[in-house]
């Protein structure tokens, strides 16, 4: 039994002596033809010296050059002249000069154009080495790269490419060109069989008019996705847009921006700021959530909105975009502001349409009603419309134990603007007034009380000038002696000044609280 054991354990170490010969002749650099070879120790070191059609084997690795020397000693060879480097696996090499390590697998290929080819990627450039082990193969002096049936194409100082994955890592003066799109980049990553491109550091894209900034994210060129993920921003030709993120679907058209967003529209001068924006270019349709602002940019001046919602789409005739403010809309300007549970902006007549409790300060002025529409012209207020139990209050006296009021109210009034400031007013079925008339000392007269079906109100520095009545007039005169508390006020008058927003941050703070409601 004893001898039995010492046979097999001799049988085994045969086997690994064997196995282990095997795979140093497997490592050496075999010579497997060429016109002439020729011994050589011209450099000290003997080298079998070979000419004409060389073709040497190393592995499943084939070379070819003109010439070559190869030192069995240290398995190493230098070839020159028509450098071919390939194997079954369809990676191909060429280039004028080759430094081979057959231990290391590492080849280094020199040329005015040395390539690397394998399936519909050539790689240019005139250093490479290429580590066989790793299948990696590397530059760090310029290469240009051609992809796509050679619609693709990519030049960078530094590269790594590693075959096995098809991934390839590029470094320094990046610029990728494609027939849709041009990138600029420090660092990018490509991956050819899924033709997903990964950015770090400085990247511009651009495409068509548009530019793309982003420090940081990826497109997938085979779906059509991609994602910018730090200090990105889409400049195109009319707009501007900034976020953390940027997703874009360009198969959908679909796009979402995430995180301190800005879209700056530079045609129609307007900015709109979120924490979230969608688009779809399909429909021409975009959504802003949270904390969402739009500021109309004026040449001496700027209107300030918030809502919680702010959507943008275009009329039937798709020629006129519509931005729809909701709910809780609210609008500051130094000499307007406003608030209505919904509003529209409008291309179609330049107008701004209030629904649900709208009200306007305008100056003095307090101005309610069902449905408020104010028209622009330029970048003036040229008139204002008042639908259905319309109301206009200014304080008048806020000295007095009552303050008083300045009112007007009808069905419907039409308020006409001269620099931005109420001019007149027209008001339409069942006009009442109330206004206080003073001496030219400054002292109050009387309350003036008047009733038409039709009237016109002109005013002047926000005070009554002169009232025009239409039809079926009264007007009478109360001494101020004579007038109670509960004279003052018209029906439904309510004084909503704590409601104002006072300055643009007051936008954000929604209020409904009312000092003062009439009998």
């Amino acid at each position: 039994m004893p001898a039995l054991c010492r046979l097999f354990s001799f049988v085994v170490l045969l086997a690994i002596v064997f196995d282990s010969q095997a795979q140093k002749r497997a490592r050496k650099i075999e010579i497997l033809g060429a016109n002439d070879l020729i011994y050589d120790d011209s450099e000290g070191v003997r080298a079998k010296k070979l000419i004409g059609d060389v073709k040497i084997k190393h592995g499943k690795t084939y070379m070819d050059c003109d010439s070559a020397y190869v030192y069995s000693k240290t398995n190493t060879m230098k070839a020159y002249g028509n450098v071919h480097i390939y194997d079954n696996d369809g990676l191909e090499l060429f280039g004028d000069s080759l430094k081979y390590f057959g231990d290391t697998k590492l080849a280094q290929v020199r040329g005015n154009e040395v390539k690397l080819i394998q399936d519909d990627m050539t790689l240019v450039t005139q250093f490479l080495d290429f580590d066989r082990n790793n299948e990696v193969g590397y530059y760090w002096n310029g290469g240009n790269i051609l992809m796509n049936n050679n619609k693709d194409s990519l030049f960078s100082y530094k590269g790594y490419y590693f075959t096995q994955s098809s991934t390839m890592q590029f470094k320094d003066s990046v610029r990728l060109r494609t027939p849709d799109y041009i990138v600029k980049s420090d660092t990018l990553h490509y991956n050819s069989s899924s033709q997903k491109s990964h950015f770090f550091g400085p990247t511009f894209i651009e495409s068509e008019g548009d530019l793309i900034y982003t420090e940081k994210g990826w497109s997938d060129n085979k779906n059509k996705v991609s994602v910018f993920t730090k200090n990105a921003y889409i400049i195109s030709k009319e707009q501007e847009l900034y976020g953390d993120s940027i997703y874009y679907n360009q198969k959908d058209g679909i796009g979402e921006v995430f995180n301190n967003v800005t879209l700056l529209d530079t045609s129609n001068n307007f900015m709109v700021q979120g924490e979230y924006v969608y688009l779809n270019q399909i429909d021409s349709t975009s959504l802003v959530l949270g904390e969402p602002m739009l500021t109309q940019f004026f040449e001496k001046d700027s209107l300030y909105l918030h809502a919680d919602t702010l959507y943008s789409n275009y009329d039937s005739t798709r020629k006129y975009r519509l931005i729809h403010a909701y709910p809780k809309a609210q609008f500051y300007k130094s000499d307007m502001q406003g608030k209505s549970d919904s509003l529209v902006f409008s291309d179609v007549d330049s107008s701004i349409t209030m629904y649900h409790d709208p009200i306007i300060w305008s100056e003095a002025n307090q101005i309610t009603a069902r449905l408020i529409t104010i028209y622009k012209k330029g970048e003036n207020i040229d008139r204002m419309t008042m639908d259905y139990r319309s109301f206009i209050t200014s304080l008048e006296d806020s000295t007095s134990k009552y303050r008083k009021y300045n009112q007007i109210k009808g069905d419907s009034m039409i308020g006409h603007f001269k620099e931005n400031r109420l001019n007149s007013v027209d008001v339409n079925h069942n006009g009442v007034s109330i206004y206080f008339a003073k001496e030219d000392s400054g002292g109050y007269i009387g309350m003036n009380k008047s009733k038409s079906e039709y009237m016109t109100i002109y005013l002047d520095s926000n005070s009554v000038k002169e009232i025009m009545f239409r039809q079926s007039p009264e007007a009478t005169l109360y001494p101020i002696k004579d007038v109670t508390p509960r004279m003052q006020y018209l029906k439904r008058f309510k004084w909503r000044d704590s409601e104002r927003p006072k300055k643009r941050e007051d936008i954000f703070n929604w209020k409904e609280e009312e000092e003062i409601e009439g009998e």
